[in-house]
């Protein structure tokens, strides 16, 4: 007997856009010898996304394109007295934030396998983030995040099954199972040596490589 399999596919689309307007920024005016700090900062993220789901018996498989831009000061407040404050403060530029990335493709799914099993894979590919290149005396080489992470691409997975735990007269519902990150244990670097003058510019370093972990989940 032929098992009917019904599928449905749904696609939407939409745009965004976030303004930041009076941001705090620096400014060094070295023939004065002053630090400025004034809030005429400003700017902007813009986004297109397209995505799409489509829906079989068995499971579920999602995705989006997202086109992108994230421009700005590139000198604010934060940056140099934040958490992790940069120690050189350059002359106020405008440039591609350092979260911009243009181009982004992502695919999640959810299956339901054979003796209980459920399979969730992930699969996340974006533009490199910009980087900028300085000299040995830490100044900017070129105009600020010129410069671009190779593409990242990083294919995720888990996998969990449904269990039963007796506690007493009562019986707790979980989840067992692993994740997987970078499965095919991709080099994704994090860091670069962008020092013009090092020995080692243009090296990339600080890649996450294949990660196991075990789940345990509780269901209430």
């Amino acid at each position: 007997m032929d098992r009917q399999i019904t599928s449905a596919l749904v696609v939407r689309a939409g745009f965004q856009e976030r303004n930041t307007v009076r941001d705090f920024v620096l400014d060094p005016q070295e023939a004065l010898g002053l630090l400025t700090l004034a809030s005429d900062g400003h700017s902007f993220y813009r986004e297109f996304q397209l995505t799409g789901r489509y829906k079989v018996k068995r499971g579920t498989l999602n995705a989006s394109y997202v086109r992108s831009r994230a421009f700005g000061n590139l000198s604010d407040f934060n940056q140099f007295f934040g958490n992790n404050p940069v120690a050189v403060i350059n002359p106020a530029e405008q440039g591609r934030l350092p979260f911009d990335a243009p181009n982004r493709f992502l695919a999640w799914g959810e299956w339901d396998a054979p003796f209980k099993f459920k399979v969730l894979p992930v699969l996340d590919v974006h533009t490199g983030f910009p980087y900028s290149l300085i000299d040995q005396t830490r100044e900017f080489v070129g105009p600020e995040e010129s410069e671009r992470f190779p593409r990242f691409a990083s294919l995720d997975l888990q996998v969990t099954r449904p269990i039963t735990i007796p506690i007493r007269s009562e019986r707790l519902k979980a989840r067992v199972g692993f994740s997987v990150f970078n499965l095919l244990n991709r080099f994704n670097p994090r860091d670069v040596q962008s020092d013009i003058d090092s020995d080692r510019f243009g090296a990339m370093f600080n890649g996450v490589g294949r990660t196991w972990r075990g789940k345990f989940i509780l269901e209430f």
